[in-house]
């Protein structure tokens, strides 16, 4: 069954991450609000698979649009290995340090004056963001998440080393960020994406993924260690899934 049409605008993600890292920096240990134990790929992901749910709703978030353009131009705070790779090797492998740097990049940008915002140079396209106006209403309504997964399924083809697109590194715990992620976007925004707890228990049921864990690690060791492969098996699985209990639409 599709998700429920969303009820209420989406949450901006530099909203969640700002909610992200008041948790983390009032708690002494994790699990952390939304990321559980941070992971710096896993977090990058997440962020991906928010953001991948906020372009199908079609939203405009406005200035917020200016934020990796200010980290590369203005803090020139992005290393060319990607902010996850590069804060954990300053931080010599402290996800926890890691996390915290780049969300607290989110905070510094969050609280710029509008003519600092303006001053940002900006070759996106079409009008500054600085002066947009957010709208936040959904102009789309939800794609369920097996959708988004077998859209990713249409769009890596059978190219090896593809799914670099949308997760980076590939790695299972990466996907399972970026489908969490994807997942917050809908519920924040009201939309009970009942399909995928279905399919999760299907996963049970029918591919001997074991009660209580998810698809990542049981996929990996079935495919000895290949993330590749594994996460191309969950994808297969959303497509079987799908066939045998369709979507009404």
């Amino acid at each position: 069954m599709s998700p429920q049409p969303a009820v209420k605008p989406v949450v901006p993600l530099m909203d969640v991450l700002l909610r992200i890292r008041e948790d983390m920096r009032g708690r002494a240990s994790g699990p952390y609000l939304y990321i559980g134990m941070p992971d710096v790929g896993r977090v990058r992901c997440f962020i991906g698979g928010y953001g991948e749910c906020l372009r199908a709703f079609d939203v405009e978030e406005g200035p917020d649009d200016l934020f990796g353009q200010w980290m590369f131009s203005v803090k020139k705070a992005l290393p060319g290995q990607g902010w996850d790779n590069g804060y954990l090797e300053e931080f010599h492998g402290d996800h926890h340090r890691a996390v915290l740097k780049y969300l607290d990049f989110v905070a510094e940008f969050r609280a710029l004056p509008p003519e600092a915002l303006t001053s940002i140079e900006w070759n996106g396209g079409g009008e500054h963001p600085s002066v947009r106006v957010p709208s936040l209403v959904p102009v789309h309504p939800p794609k369920p998440t097996l959708d988004m997964l077998l859209g990713v399924r249409q769009e890596i083809g059978d190219r090896q080393g593809r799914l670099f697109l949308f997760i980076g590194p590939i790695e299972v715990k990466r996907m399972a960020g970026f489908i969490d992620g994807y997942r917050l976007c809908l519920s924040l925004a009201g939309a009970r994406d009942e399909e995928y707890p279905r399919f999760e228990r299907w996963l049970q049921e029918a591919k001997g993924v074991p009660a209580g864990q998810d698809w990542t690690l049981p996929f990996l060791k079935s495919c000895e260690g290949d993330a590749e492969r594994a996460i191309r098996r969950l994808l297969e699985c959303a497509v079987e899934f799908r066939s045998l209990h369709p979507s009404p639409r």
